[in-house]
């Protein structure tokens, strides 16, 4: 696991209680790997700090999805070793994963760790620091200024779809699931911690399955357990696609403790470039769920990913996506003009589409983005809509400060507060008024629970 710079580790001895600071680049699932990761450290005793500030450890959560990303993990290792040379800098995730080589060669880096491994990190950096609990000033409080709003749970991790474009099962395995009973322990955990919305995370959680005696569970039937196992006041999914839309499961996500929010991946609105990045469904089917979706949860947004410029897109593909984007009226819409991966299909496809018409290709689809977002925040204007605030905005000259949260269906919202009024974590029921950045702006809170 080490680099060159530490092929003989040598044990940080320390007289205080160690720093450590984490950068988390990527997916949710990411996002959901560093709270965890958070949690161990502090239980273990360590102090966490900003990645810009002095530690004595950085450990950089890595993405692979494109080589932007490749190059922004790298960037931010040789950034911690330069806030500290003499710290214990730890490259973990999926970049490692795929690459490790790459990580050992940089002689920034002692720690390299891919995503399979993750569960080693703690004990791995606990044995490099070499201190004992009762050697430091513990008087401190642990706790991190993180919002106590919404915690990121992994229920499975791992992909078998082998989509052309996509490093992801190589980074993240075979597909691997969370026991139902293990995951309401997360979930009672996260609620007696004071989180009020819970969001189920994973590379993609719809595949999700665990069996029991004669059947197999899937992610509706999880969901339900979850719903009826604990009193969570708000529980999110991520990351399903059109075949796990079925009755059951639209029957759940309108139930009233359910945020009415879904993220779809489309990847393309072309049957034939749907066919070439050898995506499981097709226009027809992706139509269908949707359309199903709103029939019965009239307020859900759909949130999509989209890859512009796929190795021989042509104008008349990507004519065909722009126009069934705009059919389905995506809440949010995430562009990605293509990346190749070494050792994916897609890289050594003919016909790779010219860096220039990526781009091009890609700001007209965010036009297209920008103007469906503007239509799905126009359509509460004048609603009252109930926000889980998380953090202040913005102080307003009056003294006043705005705060800001999320609607179950991901509209953000800022809220106005009186001075020295705590909304943190707060549900509040507001009347949206006016667009505002990237949400709306509300009234003063009709009512704060």
């Amino acid at each position: 696991m080490d680099s060159p710079r530490s092929l003989t580790p040598q044990p940080l001895h320390l007289r205080r209680r160690p720093r450590f600071a984490i950068c988390t680049l990527g997916c949710k699932l990411n996002q959901s790997d560093e709270a965890d990761l958070r949690r161990s450290l502090r239980q273990a005793g360590l102090q966490e700090v900003d990645f810009g500030s002095e530690a004595e450890v950085y450990i950089v959560n890595t993405c692979t999805v494109t080589q932007l990303a490749d190059r922004r993990s790298r960037q931010m290792l040789r950034r911690a070793h330069r806030q500290n040379p003499q710290a214990l800098v730890a490259a973990i995730g999926c970049y490692p994963a795929v690459n490790p080589d790459e990580l050992h060669a940089m002689p920034e880096v002692d720690l390299v760790v891919g995503s399979i491994e993750k569960a080693t990190v703690v004990d791995e950096i606990l044995g490099r620091l070499a201190w004992e609990n009762q050697a430091f000033d513990t008087d401190e409080p642990v706790e991190h200024v993180e919002t106590r709003t919404r915690r990121m749970i992994k229920i499975q991790e791992g992909c078998r779809a082998h989509c052309t474009y996509c490093i992801i099962p190589r980074a993240r395995g075979a597909p691997r699931n969370v026991a139902p009973a293990e995951v309401v322990r997360r979930v009672q955990e996260a609620i007696d911690e004071g989180y009020r919305e819970v969001v189920l995370t994973g590379t993609h959680v719809g595949t999700y399955k665990w069996p029991e005696g004669d059947r197999t569970l899937r992610l509706a039937d999880l969901l339900e357990r979850v719903l009826d196992e604990t009193p969570i006041e708000r529980l999110r999914v991520t990351s399903v696609g059109p075949h796990e839309i079925d009755e059951r499961f639209i029957a759940l996500v309108n139930h009233p403790r359910m945020a009415p929010h879904l993220h779809m991946a489309l990847q393309s609105g072309s049957e034939t470039v749907l066919r070439r990045m050898k995506r499981w469904y097709n226009t027809r089917q992706f139509r269908r769920a949707v359309r199903r979706l709103r029939e019965e949860v009239p307020d859900i947004a759909i949130t999509t990913d989209v890859i512009v410029g796929f190795p021989g897109e042509t104008d008349e593909e990507f004519a065909e996506t722009c126009e069934f984007v705009r059919e389905m009226g995506f809440a949010k819409l995430h562009v990605f003009p293509f990346s190749p991966r070494k050792d994916t299909p897609a890289a050594a496809m003919p016909d790779q589409v010219h860096p220039r018409i990526k781009e091009r290709r890609a700001a007209a689809l965010r036009v297209i983005g920008d103007e469906l977002h503007a239509e799905f925040v126009g359509r509460h204007l004048g609603r009252e809509v109930r926000v889980l605030v998380e953090q202040v905005a913005e102080q307003l000259p009056d003294g006043r400060s705005l705060w800001s949260g999320y609607t179950g269906n991901y509209l953000r919202v800022y809220v106005p507060g009186d001075p020295g009024e705590d909304l943190e974590n707060r549900f509040v029921t507001v009347r949206a008024v006016a667009p505002h950045e990237d949400g709306v702006l509300a009234d003063p809170p009709i009512r704060v629970e």
